[in-house]
């Protein structure tokens, strides 16, 4: 599995859910215009999954959504986001003959949460001061970052019964 970025789009804000269902989704403001039906790709984190929507033209991501969340690692540490560089959403497409899940998984703090795709280190960010795509030297998206806040974060381990 591997996303690979090919540009970015100027975008403001996101909207976060959490639900007992499917226990994470963060919707940027893309979905609104979208056309027709989103791409959909759900790939498997280590114990968990999660599902990336794009545009079916641009490629501008428009949801993230962790559909099932399996075991997590657990930390009472703050989430350390990057320095964003760029106040963007990306544009990927998705390449299924790539794959590398050896260092992937979901790792909660105590204020957000990171989905590791890849084991590579993130050389350039994209996101806003909340939400943060990061991507390897090549272009594959490694991690994902979204800072939830202490409340979001205790409704998210409240719904999964994670303390």
């Amino acid at each position: 599995m591997s996303f690979l970025i090919h540009g970015a789009q100027l975008s403001r804000g996101h909207t976060v859910e959490i639900d007992e269902y499917v226990p994470l989704t963060i919707q940027w403001p893309g979905y609104a215009r979208l056309r027709q039906a989103p791409q959909s790709v759900v790939v498997d984190v280590g114990a968990s999954s999660v599902e990336a929507k794009t545009d079916r033209d641009s490629g501008e991501v428009v949801e993230l959504a962790l559909v099932d969340m399996g075991r997590p690692e657990d930390s009472d540490a703050a989430l350390l986001l990057p320095g964003v560089t760029e106040s963007s959403v990306p544009l990927m497409s998705y390449d299924e003959a790539s794959q590398d899940s050896s260092a992937s998984g979901v790792h909660l703090h105590s204020d957000g949460l990171r989905i590791r795709f890849a084991q590579e280190r993130a050389f350039r960010a994209v996101g806003d001061t909340e939400a943060v795509f990061g991507f390897s030297e090549m272009g594959h998206l490694v991690e994902f970052d979204v800072r939830l806040g202490l409340e979001r974060m205790a409704q998210l381990r409240a719904v999964y019964s994670l303390g």
